[in-house]
């Protein structure tokens, strides 16, 4: 069976660059991984936080478990420009993750939106409608495999989880058919200080997807938490790595289907730019390309 954990980063809402709470882009992210690689799986990623936090190796392994490297800490230690120490932490914690993905044959999938000034997204649609999204492409996934899928939601509010699984619920169980046959259940919620591999997700949405986005389809303010240059070097870093990683697959009709669907791109980038660097996106303010400066901050 394959099992994928779901997690998202930034939030629903008008985007209003003046106020830092809010952002410009939206991502729901999934980890398909096999469930007899889970238990290695998540104790090797167990390991990798002890090993970026030696202070975590005298603790408790409850307290280990509990303990979490969040997404967008990673991304604020990237953006700090008074300690070489703390971007080459991050930038390695990174790789890291990256490299238990393809480890462990892990596939991502999920949407991104790229939000326009002064319009309204509404959670009890937006939210549904990106998890729908995932789920067809996951099932299609279990089924290539002929395997069956769960899947695991990074819990939030009531009404926001009951929203995300009647969408999928009514559709498993219309008239006219199932439209995910492979998933054994309607998603079910956890909570990532006690489900490990949904403190992966976190990453992926956060840490890896998100930064992509905003490099691929936002135009770089340097000072700004969302819009940083420094978005680039994470996408020149790991972002052919992560495209590796996409589930794609055809539809019926010789459509491309699967990985990270975009919505709200008003760059002319399609969706194949996400993980993939185009020519006029370099660190601006530096005199320096984005290679060279990945190359400056792994040093």
């Amino acid at each position: 069976m394959l099992v994928c954990y779901v997690d998202e980063a930034g939030n629903i809402g008008v985007y209003q660059p003046s106020e830092l709470t809010s952002t410009p882009v939206f991502v729901v992210a999934g980890v398909s991984v096999d469930v007899n690689a889970m238990d290695e799986l998540l104790m090797d990623y167990i390991h990798l936080k002890t090993r970026f936090e030696p202070s975590l190796r005298r603790r408790q392994f409850s307290d280990v478990i509990k303990y979490e490297v969040k997404g967008v800490s990673l991304r604020r230690d990237l953006r700090n420009l008074t300690s070489r120490d703390t971007r080459r932490r991050a930038m390695g914690y990174l790789g890291a993750v990256v490299s238990l993905l393809e480890q462990y044959r892990c596939r991502i999938m999920g949407r991104v939106l790229v939000k326009q000034l002064d319009v309204t997204y509404e959670a009890l649609s937006t939210y549904p409608s990106a998890i729908a999204e995932l789920a067809e492409t996951f099932d299609n996934q279990a089924a290539v495999r002929q395997d069956r899928g769960w899947m695991i939601l990074d819990s939030q509010t009531k009404v926001k989880n009951e929203g995300n699984v009647h969408t999928i619920t009514t559709r498993r169980y219309r008239h006219g058919g199932n439209l995910f046959p492979q998933l054994v259940e309607s998603p079910v919620f956890g909570h990532s200080d006690t489900h490990v591999l949904l403190q992966l997700a976190d990453i992926v949405a956060s840490a890896l997807v998100y930064p992509c986005a905003c490099a691929a389809y936002l135009s770089p303010v340097p000072g700004d938490p969302h819009r940083d240059p420094v978005n680039q070097i994470v996408r020149t870093a790991f972002g052919t790595r992560l495209a590796a990683l996409e589930y794609r697959y055809t539809n019926p009709d010789g459509g491309l289907r699967g990985g990270f669907y975009i919505l709200g791109n008003t760059s002319r980038q399609s969706s194949r730019s996400l993980f993939r660097q185009s020519h006029w996106q370099e660190i601006p303010s530096r005199g320096q390309t984005a290679n060279r400066v990945v190359s400056r901050w792994q040093a």
